[in-house]
């Protein structure tokens, strides 16, 4: 299945993913930076998007090229987007896999924020990150994070905060977005906090299957954890159904209430939704 496609990249181009940090770096981007340099400090172009302020566009340029492009100064920056890609086995449970729409949400994310000049890290994680891919930091390079993407397998356990203190961390503040199931072994409060301690503004899309959200059992079951391979044998009935819906409701609430303690963006998205109603819900 291919990731993403040109109609879907055409649906979610316009739009970006918000911060309210002041962001440090030297390159020239499309956020607010810690610099101290003039308004009138002219740095870089880029193309005009809706929203940009119309006293900024270069009306010589578009004589030359026929397109709008704004002036850049030197107190915008990129802001480093990181995306910490759950790749645990249970990712790979779903119709559609979880792994898949996360995957494909990565992809498009990846996509808007290098049309806003940022820089992109994609960290794949279980109980430790498995190598960083990028930095990606051109619209061009995005055929390449989609490459890394496809190569990215599902294995072993996930450990969030485990996963974190084992990675190199080499930038500063910026954009973290965590794509995961929220079946974390353990450390994903802690992993959350540890990102809030390194100055990130967070996102945590949490995704689910519809079999997940809203299951179907009946008769005897033989449940297999996909992660330890255990095994339990269970008689599907009303009251077995009601209690799962109580423990879904628990399990949604206390990732959420994590979320709101941190200053957290969270998003609870299916497996089955289409890609830019996932974008729009995230980004939106």
């Amino acid at each position: 299945m291919k990731i993403i496609d040109n109609d879907t990249l055409k649906k979610i181009q316009r739009l970006a993913i918000k911060t309210g940090l002041k962001l440090e770096g030297q390159a020239a981007g499309n956020r607010k930076s810690l610099s101290k340099g003039s308004s009138v400090e002219f740095s870089d172009f880029r193309e005009y998007s809706a929203g940009d302020d119309f006293r900024r566009i270069d009306w010589n340029a578009y004589g030359r090229f026929d397109k709008l492009f704004v002036k850049l100064f030197m107190e915008e920056r990129e802001a480093p987007v990181r995306i910490f890609l759950d790749t645990s086995l249970s990712m790979n449970y779903g119709e559609p896999e979880k792994i898949i729409a996360a995957k494909r949400l990565a992809a498009a994310l990846t996509y808007i924020s290098l049309n806003a000049y940022d820089r992109v890290y994609i960290n794949p994680w279980n109980s430790r990150v498995h190598g960083t891919f990028g930095p990606y930091s051109t619209p061009s390079s995005f055929v390449k994070a989609v490459n890394a993407l496809e190569t990215i397998e599902n294995r072993g356990k996930s450990n969030f905060s485990e996963a974190l203190a084992k990675m190199e961390w080499k930038t500063g503040r910026g954009i973290s977005i965590v794509i995961t199931d929220g079946l974390v072994e353990d450390g994903l409060e802690e992993g959350l906090k540890y990102l809030k301690y390194m100055k990130q503004d967070i996102y945590l899309c949490h995704i689910l299957s519809p079999q997940e959200l809203e299951p179907e059992l009946d008769g005897a079951l033989e449940l297999v954890d996909i992660e330890t391979n255990d095994i339990i044998e269970v008689t599907a009935s009303g009251e077995l159904l009601d209690m799962y819906e109580k423990s879904l409701k628990r399990f949604l609430n206390n990732i959420k209430q994590q979320c709101k303690k941190f200053g957290i963006r969270y998003t609870l998205l299916r497996s089955d939704m289409a890609l830019e109603e996932m974008v729009l819900k995230v980004a939106g």
